[in-house]
């Protein structure tokens, strides 16, 4: 029969070798804490940065203009602001600060990592690196190092190193704001050249210049020549039923407003009259004119809105203001930061213990299980 296993004899068990589990756990901490005794002090500095605020400059409205047209080529501007293009901390886990990190302070030689993978040197230096962004939007940034003077440069170098990258990224979306606008500007030009001689040769060869006010001049000139042929027909009509067609007057009137009616005919259908073109034709040659003026009054509207926008990004190209402004700097730590020795060789001898007590149950749980074994018979077995 299987002995049972009840809490009281476990706690018997314990106590029956409680001076062991108490030595175990004694030597484990004391070994770690001789063990952490190796190890190098690091000390930790932080500093206090919060984003710049977004300057979009005096351009801001012709941008935002801009904004659909721009958001397909991928030329938001840089910003902190949620649901922008991205956030800042983005530029802060990139592998060019660490890598740059790495080589200007020997972090191969600190971490003692010389021949590893740059892969091993990257992840010390982001097991003594700390990024944390709060909810007031300020970036803590603390890192460890051996030297506390070092530890302190570290942080302000990290922060020139990211408002840099910041920097360049900047440059080349505006790079790419600029390209864009330029070439449209480009383009823009070319349109306007050739509407300027289309403008040009259709003028000269219809004499159209003003088509507004031609029309009001050559339509009240008509008006004037008609209401004049109107009023001789009607003394001709007059003097017809007075005197007769024979009558020497008569045939006098008749003549003058054959002539009049004459060059009213030839004012409406032939060039001349109010440019070179027929009057029956001033509303398509006209509305041609219009067209072409429309097109490029349109084209140069569009071009003084764009100019603002492609001296802004060249100028965007060419400054460098920093994303990142330092609140509070980082000053060299009075006292290391690790390793906390005590609490790891606390931690160790308690693990220590544990796992003792643990090898203990066990052990008297599967001997209670299996039984005491049953001893040999020592009685001779009898020959065939």
């Amino acid at each position: 029969m299987a002995e049972t296993f009840s809490t009281a004899a476990s706690v018997r068990l314990l106590l029956r070798f409680k001076w062991l589990i108490l030595g175990v756990s004694l030597v484990a901490a004391v070994g770690m804490y001789l063990y952490t005794r190796t190890l190098p002090n690091y000390y930790k500095s932080t500093i206090n940065c919060v984003p710049a605020a977004s300057d979009q400059g005096v351009m801001g409205g012709a941008l935002s203009g801009l904004s659909t047209a721009l958001k397909d080529f991928g030329l938001n501007k840089i910003s902190g602001k949620q649901g922008e293009q991205y956030e800042f901390i983005v530029v802060l886990f990139t592998r060019q600060i660490r890598d740059s990190m790495i080589a200007r302070f020997g972090l191969v030689d600190e971490y003692e990592l010389a021949g590893r993978p740059m892969k091993d040197v990257r992840g010390a230096f982001e097991d003594n690196l700390d990024i944390e962004l709060h909810a007031e939007g300020n970036y803590e940034i603390s890192i460890w190092s051996r030297d506390s003077v070092k530890a302190a440069e570290m942080c302000r170098a990290f922060v020139g190193y990211a408002n840099a990258i910041a920097n360049d990224i900047h440059r080349k979306d505006a790079s790419k704001t600029y390209s864009y606008v330029s070439q449209r500007i480009a383009m823009i030009d070319s349109t306007l050249d050739r509407i300027t001689d289309s403008l040009s040769k259709f003028s000269r060869e219809h004499l159209m210049f003003a088509p507004e006010e031609q029309a009001k001049a050559s339509a009240s000139a008509l008006a004037d020549a008609k209401v004049d042929l109107m009023k001789q027909q009607t003394i001709l009509g007059l003097l017809r039923s007075s005197y007769g067609e024979d009558d020497p007057q008569v045939r006098s009137q008749a003549t003058m407003v054959r002539q009049m009616q004459e060059q009213f005919d030839k004012a409406q259908n032939q060039p001349g009259f109010a440019g070179n073109f027929a009057i029956t034709d001033a509303a398509g040659i006209g509305a041609n004119y219009m067209r072409m003026l429309g097109d490029f009054e349109a084209h140069a509207k569009l071009k003084a809105f764009l100019m603002p926008t492609l001296e802004q990004a060249e100028l965007d190209r060419m400054k460098s203001t920093p994303s990142l402004l330092v609140v509070d700097d980082p000053i060299p730590a009075e006292k290391k930061d690790r390793p906390k020795r005590a609490m790891i060789a606390a931690g160790t001898g308690l693990g220590a213990g544990i796992l003792v007590i643990i090898l203990l149950l066990g052990r008297h749980a599967y001997v209670g299980f299996m039984g005491p074994s049953k001893p040999k018979s020592t009685t001779p077995t009898p020959e065939a």
